[in-house]
Formats: structure tokens, C-alpha cells, sequence
């Protein structure tokens, strides 16, 4: 289970900087709209990103989590993604994350199949300087 603070910051109007790993090895990080469940953070993305390649080959990820509101905090969570899903859960994701993020649940057009990643934590780093 994911801590309370972690599923906030990560539900909130908080960016997340997300990495995963290229086929080198060379780590790739995108910018991306996190949200949460009890037990994961999921990150919506495409089947045409990179990220999502990557993750195919090598499901080692990290996300940092950046507090807007107090820029000098952050929850850095690495793990693997255990779950890839498409169809309704990916739409429903992408749904949430728009309509928090534009005020609008309306998709703009996606360039491949939407997908959502289930991100398990195996470690959490905080950064919570006032």
C-alpha cells in the first residue's frame, strides 16, 4: 500500500518526472500527469511514447513527484511497473488526468492506444525542506 502522502502529492496539481530506461541503458525522462491508487501510481501514456517501449523491455521505472505548492518538496518512488492496461482503464485514466489538469474530461487525440502503467513502489525517497 501506498502511503498517504505519496497518493496525495501524486493526486493533487503536482507534476511528475518519470523515468525509465532506453534499450542502451541511458535513462529517459518525460514529464507526465501522476495520479494514484491504493497500492500503486499510474501514469498514462501511449503505445507510440518511448516510455512505453522502454517499459516493455525493462519495467524499471522512478517517478518523482514535485509539490507545486512548495517547490522545495518532492517523493521520489522507484519500483516496476507491474501492470500495462489498455482499453476503459487507460480512457478512464487519461480522463481523470485531463479534466484535473484542463478542466475538461474531453481527450485530445492520441497517437496509438492509450495506456495506463501500475507503478509498485519498492522504494520512497522524501525531500521535505520549509
Amino acid at each position: 500500500m501506498l502511503d498517504l502522502d505519496v497518493r496525495d502529492l501524486a493526486a493533487g496539481m503536482n507534476l511528475g518526472f518519470f523515468t525509465t530506461l532506453m534499450p542502451g541503458g541511458q535513462p529517459q525522462t518525460s514529464i507526465v500527469w501522476p495520479h494514484a491508487d491504493e497500492r500503486h501510481i499510474l501514469v498514462g501514456t501511449q503505445t507510440s511514447r518511448q516510455k512505453y517501449r522502454n517499459i516493455l523491455a525493462d519495467p524499471r521505472a522512478t517517478i518523482l513527484l514535485h509539490d507545486n505548492a512548495n517547490p522545495r518538496r518532492y517523493i521520489e518512488i522507484r519500483g516496476r511497473v507491474v501492470a500495462t492496461e489498455t482499453g476503459p482503464p487507460a480512457i478512464e485514466l487519461a480522463r481523470l488526468t485531463f479534466t484535473k489538469w484542463t478542466g475538461s474530461p474531453i481527450l485530445r487525440e492520441a497517437e496509438g492506444e492509450r495506456v495506463l502503467l501500475r507503478l509498485r513502489a519498492d522504494h520512497v525517497h522524501r525531500k521535505d525542506s520549509r
